[in-house]
């Protein structure tokens, strides 16, 4: 089972400062975007923030990547992604 207080306190921990505002984020989610590192295109499925600052979860053809804000191009075309389900 997963520890919901330890879980918080590092949410807490590594959340933005209070009192100043949150960066927004660079692209949406299930936006296609272009990944100069790996140099492939992809869909943003998920943020994150670390102290850097906002990271994302990016699916490309094949496999999801973790980058920073500044190795992506936002391409502005939202599609779903067809990514199949787990199965249990």
């Amino acid at each position: 089972m997963t520890n919901l207080v330890q879980n918080l306190e590092q949410c807490w921990y590594i959340s933005p400062p209070w009192g100043q505002p949150i960066p927004p984020l660079l692209v949406s989610l299930l936006e296609q975007v272009y990944v100069k590192s790996a140099k492939a295109f992809g869909y943003c499925i998920g943020v994150e923030w670390s102290e850097q600052g906002w990271k994302y979860e990016v699916f490309t053809l094949y496999d999801n990547i973790t980058v920073s804000g500044n190795e992506l191009i936002g391409t502005g075309n939202l599609q779903p992604v067809t990514k199949e389900k787990p199965v249990f």
